[in-house]
């Protein structure tokens, strides 16, 4: 599965934890893979003793390999144990529990496939159905393909249903190939090529990357404004190219340390903490580079008289 962002994995976690005290630990880790699409195995399972159980059981998953098929397809909560009464049976004691999940695996490997992938990739004909080796090299095919273009995510519906169907017909391309078929394996190659071009996803439809060369990064510097001569321009000229207006602030120093000391304030009030009368030094401005205006302008002035503020710096 695709890697967890520590926020979403924090909030995964939490989830779990009220899971886990609403629950307890057994049904909390298959309500969360039901809740985040996760397989459930057995032997993903943590120790009783671990910390942030749901991400330690997804650490293993991943480490075992029991979230992806043999051809790098992702799997899903509809691919791992699924039937909660085998799973769980009348109570929760570990030996019931731990029979039921092996009579739910051994039924589920003898399936051809998983759950996933008989959607991805339908189920073949009645005379020649697809077997666990078929639907794990289309996924290798298919993962590969994207790959060329950022992944799945960089490519279309309509994209990705063409190569799905560029994926099978690989596949059977190769086999024909290999069993000596090679009228059969060249008007596979023809209709998969045709198909690519339909949608410019053949390897060389992808946009070339330039070469890195200095020459041509000034040249494109000079072009954007930001070089001239050779010579790059200064800070000031390169905001106002960038943002489209001048890089002074329109209020005084003192104007932006009172926006700070408001939004410490407000998180001090929602941690429970008193507010503060000053900045702390470490946060106050020292405004080296002349950002902010020398002196206030009338809305500056007039929000101060409204709010009864007092101004520090002189300027």
């Amino acid at each position: 599965m695709a890697e967890l962002l520590p926020m979403d994995a924090e909030k995964q976690q939490a989830y779990y934890d009220q899971l886990n005290d609403a629950v307890g630990e057994s049904l909390a880790y298959f309500y969360a893979c039901i809740r985040f699409n996760k397989p459930f195995d057995m032997n993903a399972l943590p120790a009783s003793g671990s910390k942030n159980k749901w991400m330690t059981y997804c650490d293993k998953l991943a480490k075992k390999k029991l979230d992806r098929t043999p051809g790098g397809g992702e799997l899903g909560f509809l691919d791992g144990l699924t039937d909660i009464t085998k799973i769980f049976g009348e109570g929760l004691e570990n030996g019931n529990f731990t029979k039921a999940v092996s009579a739910e695996k051994s039924a589920r490997d003898g399936r051809q496939g998983t759950k996933r992938q008989a959607a991805d990739w339908g189920e073949g004909t009645g005379k020649v159905p697809y077997t666990s080796e078929d639907y794990n090299e289309f996924d290798r095919i298919y993962n590969a393909l994207c790959a060329d273009f950022g992944g799945e995510q960089a490519v279309s519906a309509k994209q990705q249903l063409i190569l799905r169907n560029v994926a099978k017909w690989t596949k059977q391309m190769n086999d024909a190939a290999e069993m000596g078929a090679i009228d059969k394996a060249k008007k596979l190659s023809s209709m998969i090529q045709e198909n690519l071009a339909s949608e410019n996803l053949r390897k060389k439809d992808t946009k070339p990357v330039e070469d890195l060369r200095l020459d041509g990064i000034v040249d494109r510097l000079e072009k954007a404004g930001l070089m001239k001569n050779g010579k790059q321009c200064t800070p000031d000229e390169a905001f106002q190219l960038i943002f489209g207006r001048p890089c002074k602030y329109t209020y005084t120093a003192d104007a932006a340390e009172k926006m700070l000391l408001a939004i410490i304030n407000q998180a001090r009030i929602n941690d429970g903490l008193p507010e503060l009368v000053e900045l702390p030094e470490d946060a106050t401005i020292e405004d080296e580079l002349g950002e902010f205006a020398e002196e206030p302008n009338e809305a500056e002035k007039e929000a101060y008289e409204k709010m009864g503020l007092l101004r520090k710096h002189k300027k």
